[in-house]
C-alpha cells in the first residue's frame, strides 16, 4: 500500500517533487506544511501509474477531538486532476486504509474545483458529504473560504506590469500610494517575519480577533526557506515607516496572497501598493493565477470584497467545498451534522 514512508528518502524526494512541480499543487499539501502546523500529526498516501509515476497524493494532518476520536484534514488536497473521480475514489481507498488504525472518525478534503451542481450530485453519489452551498455562515462555515477572487493572469498574455492588467482608472488608484512615496521591497528572512508580525498582530488588535503567534511564522520561514521561491514577505514602506505588509506563497500555478498586516492611522493605501508587488511577482514567475483569499459575498457590504474587487473586477471562483469522507458516522453526527 502506497503509505508515504518518511524514512525513505528517495520516496520522499519523488512525493515532494510531484507536489511542488503539479499545476494542482497547493503548499498546505507540502511536506513542509507539517512542520508549520507542528501540533498536528501528519499521514500521507499516494497512487503510481504502471510504470511507477506517482499519478496522485494526498497530505493529510490528524488532531485529536473532545471524543477521543481523531480528525483528519487534507487542506486544499488531493493533488491530482479532480474531474477525474475514478482516481480520486482509488485515492481515497488507499486513505482510508492508511487511517484504519488511527481512530480517525472523518476525513476531509477541500479541494480547489469549481463548484457545479453535476460535480456535486456526483460526489455524493459515490458516497462523499459535501458541504457548500447547504451551510449558512459565509465564509466562515467552512474552514478554507469557498469564494475567492481570484485574478486569471491568463487573460492578459502580454502584459509585463502590473498596470497592464487594468483601465486608466484603475491604474491611476493604485499608482497612488507610489506617488505618494509608498515604496514596497520583500525579503524572505526571520527580520522580515518580525516586522510583518508586529503589522500583523497590531491589526488584529484593532479589530478584536484572535492572531496566530509568531513562532507560527517562523516555522513557515524554516518550512518554506529564504530563497524567496516559495515564501514572501512584501513590505511597505514611507520615509522608512513601516505601512503595511503582506506574506505570499508561489505554489502550482498560482501565487496566494495568505497573510497581512497594516498599522493604525494614515497608511497612504500602502496595502494597494503592497497588493500590485505582489501581482508583479505572479507576471514575472509566469504563473497562470493569483489568489487573493476568501470573502464572504460579492457585494459591498462586504470589505474584503471592496478592497479585493480593485484588482480583480471577475466574479469570485466558487469552489466545491468540503469533501467529507465519514468513518464514523455517530461521531460524525454528534459533532458534525449537529
Amino acid at each position: 500500500m502506497p503509505v508515504l514512508d518518511l524514512h525513505d528518502e528517495q520516496t520522499v524526494a519523488r512525493y515532494q517533487t510531484f507536489v511542488r512541480s503539479s499545476k494542482f499543487g497547493q503548499v498546505t499539501q507540502d511536506l513542509g506544511w507539517a512542520m508549520v502546523k507542528n501540533n498536528w500529526v501528519p499521514k500521507y498516501v499516494y497512487l503510481e501509474d504502471d510504470q511507477g509515476n506517482i499519478q496522485a497524493t494526498l497530505s493529510m494532518l490528524l488532531t485529536e477531538t473532545a471524543s477521543g476520536k481523531k480528525f483528519a484534514y487534507a487542506s486544499k488536497g488531493p493533488v491530482m486532476d479532480m474531474h477525474d473521480l475514478n482516481l480520486f475514489d482509488a485515492l481515497v481507498a488507499e486513505a482510508k486504509t492508511a487511517l484504519a488504525d488511527d481512530n480517525v472518525y472523518l476525513l476531509r478534503m477541500d479541494p480547489e474545483i469549481a463548484y457545479s451542481d453535476a460535480l456535486d450530485t456526483e460526489l455524493q453519489a459515490r458516497g462523499y458529504v459535501t458541504r457548500n452551498r447547504n451551510l449558512a455562515g459565509g465564509m466562515h462555515a467552512t474552514i478554507q473560504p469557498r469564494l475567492n477572487m481570484v485574478l486569471d493572469l491568463t487573460a492578459k498574455p502580454d502584459a509585463k506590469e502590473t498596470f497592464d492588467l487594468y483601465p486608466s482608472k484603475t491604474k491611476s488608484k493604485l499608482k497612488r500610494p507610489l506617488r505618494d512615496g509608498v515604496e514596497v521591497d520583500w525579503a524572505a528572512d526571520q527580520e522580515a517575519i518580525a516586522v510583518f508580525f508586529k503589522t500583523y498582530a497590531d491589526m488584529a488588535d484593532r479589530h478584536g480577533i484572535s492572531y496566530r503567534p509568531m513562532t507560527y511564522f517562523e516555522r513557515m520561514l524554516d518550512a518554506f526557506g529564504t530563497d524567496g521561491d516559495i515564501l514572501r514577505v512584501f513590505i511597505a514602506k514611507k520615509d522608512q515607516q513601516v505601512l503595511s505588509t503582506g506574506i505570499g506563497f508561489k505554489y502550482g500555478d498560482k501565487i496566494w496572497y495568505m497573510y497581512a498586516g497594516s498599522e493604525d492611522g494614515n497608511i497612504f493605501y500602502a496595502p494597494y501598493a503592497v497588493q500590485t508587488a505582489m501581482i508583479q511577482w505572479a507576471l514575472d514567475a509566469g504563473v497562470a493565477r493569483y489568489d487573493m483569499g476568501g470573502i464572504d459575498t460579492p457585494d459591498e457590504t462586504d470589505g474584503l470584497y471592496v478592497f479585493k474587487h480593485t484588482f480583480i473586477k471577475e466574479a469570485p471562483v466558487e469552489y466545491i467545498g468540503e469533501i467529507d469522507v465519514v468513518l464514523d458516522e455517530a461521531v460524525y453526527n454528534e459533532l458534525v451534522q449537529v
